[in-house]
């Protein structure tokens, strides 16, 4: 597969966010910065494709950022459509990672649990409340005896 020019990519991201028109958008922090990032900022504000771009700091290795995305599948699963012509390539990156050759669409996937962490936040345990006991009002034989002065 042939690496596309940065300026190729930056093209096609303007081109995605003007037809798609997302309010936000989740990268890498690193490697977009710090090698595109003041080109990529003037292209899209040149071409008026404006979207909220937030950057997720890269951290431990892929299999570590993969792991909120993968405890979701787990529990959840994950839909793709089944007549999709790219799913047996992006199964087979899947269950080839770590050890594959390829692993841009699970980098992109964690990259997805990771921004649905911040987005979907842990329910709260609800607390339980038990009535206070009302032993003047209790039914039970043993608890009579009190009353009766």
């Amino acid at each position: 597969m042939a690496e596309a020019a940065a300026d190729e990519w930056i093209e096609a991201f303007g081109d995605l966010v003007l037809k798609w028109k997302p309010i936000g958008w989740a990268e890498e922090q690193g490697q977009i910065r710090a090698g595109v990032g003041p080109f990529l900022e003037k292209r899209l504000s040149e071409r008026r494709a404006f979207v909220a771009r937030e950057q997720f700091a890269a951290r431990g290795d892929k299999a570590v950022r993969a792991q909120s995305i993968r405890g979701r599948m787990a529990l959840e699963g994950l839909y793709v459509p089944a007549a999709a012509p790219w799913l047996a390539d992006f199964r087979a990156e899947l269950l080839g990672f770590p050890a594959g050759r390829h692993d841009d669409q699970v980098d992109a996937l964690g990259l997805v649990g990771q921004l649905l962490d911040r987005m979907v936040s842990a329910a709260k345990p609800q607390q339980i409340v038990r009535p206070m006991r009302d032993r003047w009002n209790s039914t039970r034989a043993d608890a009579a005896g009190w009353k009766v002065v």
